[in-house]
């Protein structure tokens, strides 16, 4: 008995210790964190590199082609590209949903229009470096330092005319006036990444 409970403080001591020295990027960034640079050669021919989008920031949405907390927001994207874009904010939507091959990624960009670039995340690995959990889920980098400020959700309501927050725009909003991003954190809703 006396062997048994040694060896569950043992087992217990190690776990504690191997966890205290994880690797973090695991959990991914908090808002202030310098983001890790990626390039993604993508299916659509270009080669997509977070430096050197020459943006004054980027959005990552992490997308799913078959989501039902996606597909309402295809219009608000767009609508934000076309606001956006023009200003020197970059959009990209990713797909890292391991069920979702790429072939079925392109053919749903191309129903549903989107003007910004969808890229396929082979493997998982901006979602992994990202932390990001579901579909939709935002990440806003200010590509001037390369770090996060803005994470969360769209807004508040799958259904637009439901929608009382719209807490992306007004954080680029406020991003663009120099301003402090009031609201840099929210809780993002939807479908969980398929690993």
């Amino acid at each position: 008995m006396k062997i048994f409970k040694s060896l569950s403080v043992i087992a217990i001591v190690l776990s504690l210790f191997t966890n205290s020295f994880s690797n973090d990027k695991s959990e991914g960034y908090k808002i202030g964190d310098k983001v890790s640079d990626f390039t993604i050669s993508n299916y659509d021919g270009n080669t997509y590199t977070l430096s050197n989008s020459g943006e004054k920031a980027t959005v990552i949405i992490f997308m799913s082609t078959e989501c039902p907390f996606v597909q309402p927001y295809t219009e608000r994207l767009i609508n934000l590209n076309n606001e956006f874009s023009s200003k020197g904010i970059s959009l990209w939507g990713v797909n890292s949903n391991k069920t979702e091959p790429t072939e079925e990624v392109i053919n749903h960009a191309k129903t549903k229009n989107y003007n910004f670039p969808i890229i396929k995340d082979m493997n998982n690995v901006v979602a992994d470096q990202f932390g990001a959990a579901r579909t939709p889920e935002v990440f806003v980098i200010d590509n001037s330092n390369m770090t996060l400020v803005y994470h969360g959700r769209i807004d508040d309501n799958k259904e637009a005319s439901k929608v009382t927050s719209n807490d992306l725009e007004n954080a680029l909003n406020e991003f663009l006036a120099g301003k402090q991003i009031s609201n840099t954190l929210t809780k993002a809703f939807g479908c969980g990444i398929k690993r």
